[in-house]
């Protein structure tokens, strides 16, 4: 879809860090400054591999609280710069599966 759909991903406040909501040993602490926030974000780039730049929230977390994003969520914005799909809220409700669909929808 990359030739239909400029993709991007926004690292938002850590979900599970080391002090703070910890599910699983990660090594991860909650970035305390941008840089920080920044480095962990780069972290996770490399580590998933997708091929997607990466952008980075910053410390008073504006797009995660616009969005409702936390912990991860899906959209797509249409050329007039509406959301044309607003996904549930992850783990459960993150489906690529709707959005390959709102994709299809819009870009006809």
């Amino acid at each position: 879809y990359h030739k239909r759909v400029h993709f991007l991903v926004i690292y938002i406040r850590e979900a599970h860090p080391e002090d703070g909501w910890k599910l699983k040993d990660t090594g991860i602490y909650d970035p305390k400054t941008l840089a920080e926030r920044r480095k962990v974000a780069k972290t996770c780039e490399d580590a998933m591999q997708y091929g997607i730049r990466t952008y980075v929230d910053d410390m008073d977390d504006a797009v995660m609280n616009d969005y409702v994003a936390w912990p991860e969520r899906l959209y797509l914005v249409g050329t007039d710069n509406r959301i044309a799909y607003a996904g549930k809220h992850g783990p459960y409700g993150f489906s690529p599966k709707e959005l390959k669909a709102a994709i299809n929808h819009i870009t006809r």
